[in-house]
């Protein structure tokens, strides 16, 4: 009640800085009690989290980041209420035992913070979104492509879901062969295709001005512009315009097998071209959300802490301070909550298509 007056919402987000449930504590919790004050909140919530159950050495040298049964207590339960971005805030000291606040951190809480209460500000017709596709399975499949989702088609309707709703989204393509006509070129185009759609050449130099950790990656690639997503000068983002949202293409994660093995690998990290991309979406397209479409992405496979990010893991440096929302099959709950944790995501389920026998033919 302290949040609204009149029936009318007051704040703009919300950040649960106790680490609990919203309602309740560590022992006892009522999630169907704290959903429903959040469905009448409708702001975004976010709960931080509090390094309490080892110090801050201890986590930041950790590779799993926070201690399993904090995971547990403060990032597992707050999730049943609908909570996102479990960022730390705060470390103990391991000599006096006081709760030292990480400013860094801090820094990345309030940006975040920022970022989601400016979309309920932001007049509609205004914001800019940023849509990422992927291929499926990862860096195997056709471009376009998510397990049990239509995903171009899925995208022109939701194109015009957003039209209607006061987006400004251009000239929309009449069909979805021509909406995948206008980013791929070709509709079985791989990642390696030279047909993709270039949307934007980023010089070396840009690159390394907007992209603080550029140099940490030649240890793997190299210097840029490397071999991926690249001209031989410049960084390629693939992908096409319309209006103010942004079909993009997510690069390869550069490795080849699983994205998955990138959660273990100590000495890995994304290539340049996958950094630019993510520099791009940000700093020169400018996006307001993105909105990764489908399962699944290798953004919240980058090497890092599984839970708990620090400013040196790669899904907290990619993301940086963009709301990112992600469609992901309702029946990969494990997956899924790796890209809420690791790369702040806000899921929203799809269900999988009706299967039935299909008997003798």
């Amino acid at each position: 009640e302290y949040f609204s007056l009149i029936g009318k919402t007051l704040v703009d987000c919300v950040i649960n800085l106790t680490g609990f449930a919203l309602v309740g504590g560590p022992a006892t919790q009522d999630h169907p009690k704290a959903v429903a004050t959040l469905k009448t909140l409708d702001r975004p919530y976010i709960c931080a989290v509090p390094a309490t159950f080892q110090t801050f050495d201890e986590w930041q040298d950790s590779e799993l980041g926070l201690h399993p049964i904090q995971v547990a207590l403060q990032v597992a339960l707050p999730e049943l209420d609908g909570a996102i971005e479990p960022i730390i805030f705060a470390g103990r000291d391991g000599v006096t035992g006081r709760s030292i606040p990480q400013a860094d951190r801090i820094a990345v809480l309030s940006k975040r913070a920022l970022k989601w209460a400016g979309l309920h500000r932001k007049k509609v017709a205004e914001k800019k979104v940023a849509i990422t596709v992927f291929s499926f399975p990862p860096d195997k499949g056709n471009v376009g492509t998510a397990a049990y989702l239509n995903v171009f088609g899925s995208i022109f309707e939701c194109l015009k879901s957003m039209q209607d709703a006061g987006y400004s989204v251009g000239d929309l393509p009449g069909s979805v062969e021509e909406l995948v006509d206008s980013v791929l070129h070709e509709k079985e185009a791989r990642l390696a295709s030279p047909q993709l759609n270039v949307e934007y050449k980023m010089s070396v130099n840009e690159y390394k001005e907007l992209t603080p950790y550029a140099s940490e990656l030649e240890e793997n690639w190299g210097p840029p512009p490397g071999q991926l997503n690249s001209d031989g000068a410049n960084l390629l983002v693939y992908g096409k315009t319309f209006g103010n949202v942004f079909i993009g293409v997510q690069p390869s994660f550069g490795y080849e097998g699983d994205p998955m093995r990138l959660l273990y690998a100590k000495s890995a990290s994304p290539h340049h071209g996958f950094a630019a991309y993510y520099t791009f979406v940000e700093k020169i397209f400018g996006a307001d959300a993105v909105l990764h479409f489908g399962t699944h992405g290798s953004l919240e496979f980058m090497p890092g802490k599984q839970v708990g990010m620090s400013g040196g893991c790669y899904p907290d440096r990619l993301i940086q301070t963009i709301p990112n929302l992600y469609y992901y099959a309702a029946n990969n709950p494990s997956e899924a909550t790796i890209a809420k944790r690791r790369s702040y995501a806000n899921t929203i389920s799809y269900l999988t298509p009706p299967a039935e026998n299909a008997g003798l033919y």
